[in-house]
């Protein structure tokens, strides 16, 4: 679904992307090999629908979807790198809309750690 709405940019395919991947969460335990994967794969869904919708709601989920993927990936976790810079990336665009210094504070702070690993 999120590669066909990338190709084709129809709304409903992203809807359907995110319905699924939430139904994919439910199914997944919390503590299951693949679970922070699935929550990486629902946020970044929720940033597509937000950059093509707008809805401060979609990217203020995929935020905090980001943080418990951080959460679950400590240091020396061989994805903590990728959860830094997911999770930057996610407050750039939060700065970029609402304006706030401490969302890109916080991005650099998180883009620098990743560099770092």
């Amino acid at each position: 679904m999120e590669a066909r709405f990338k190709q084709c940019g129809s709304i409903d395919d992203i809807d359907e992307a995110i319905q699924l991947r939430h139904e994919a969460m439910s199914l997944c335990p919390e503590g299951h090999a693949d679970y922070d994967t699935h929550l990486n794969n629902l946020a970044l869904s929720l940033v597509s629908h937000f950059d093509h919708q707008g809805k401060p709601n979609d990217l203020d989920e995929a935020i905090s979807l980001y943080e418990e993927v951080l959460c679950l990936c400590p240091v020396g976790h061989e994805s903590r790198d990728f959860s830094l810079d997911s999770l930057g990336g996610a407050l750039v665009t939060c700065f970029n809309t609402c304006g706030d210094i401490d969302d890109i504070t916080r991005a650099v702070s998180l883009c620098r750690e990743a560099l770092m690993l």
